[in-house]
C-alpha cells in the first residue's frame, strides 16, 4: 500500500487496515510512504466508495492474473482455501526446490511448506 500511496502522491488516501489497531497501520503506511496523510479504517470498503471501488478493481485484476496462469498450470482459485491450489503449490516445491515466481511468499501455505 505503501509503494502505491508513494507512487500516486496523493495528500489524503484511505485504506483498509491490515492491523487490528488501524490508527497504528495508518501511521506505519504514512512513515512507509512518505507522502500525505493516510487514513485507515477497519472495513473501510463499507465506509468510502473510492475504497470499494479500488476493492473491485483489485479483485478483478487479480480473477485474471489467475485465469492466465490457471492457462499454464492447474492452480485453481488461488485461495488458501483451495486444496487443489495448496496442493499445487507443495508438489511444485517438492519437484522444484523452490516456489514459482508467481506465488506470494508471504501466504501463509508458502511458510507452511517451507517449514516442513
Amino acid at each position: 500500500m505503501a509503494k502505491v500511496i508513494k507512487k500516486l502522491g496523493p495528500s489524503v488516501s484511505y485504506v483498509d487496515s491490515c492491523d487490528v489497531n488501524p490508527v497504528r497501520f495508518g501511521k506505519e503506511i504514512t512513515k512507509m510512504s512518505k507522502t500525505g496523510k493516510v487514513r485507515s479504517y477497519h472495513h473501510a470498503d463499507n465506509k468510502f466508495v473510492v475504497v470499494s471501488a479500488a476493492s473491485i478493481v483489485a479483485k478483478v485484476t487479480r480473477d485474471r492474473a489467475i485465469e492466465k496462469i490457471n492457462k499454464l498450470y492447474s492452480v485453481g482459485s488461488g485461495y488458501p482455501s483451495d486444496d487443489r491450489t495448496v496442493r499445487f503449490v507443495r508438489d511444485w516445491f517438492l519437484a522444484h526446490g523452490q516456489m514459482p515466481a508467481f506465488v506470494r511468499k508471504s501466504w501463509a501455505p508458502v511458510k507452511v511448506i517451507l517449514s516442513s
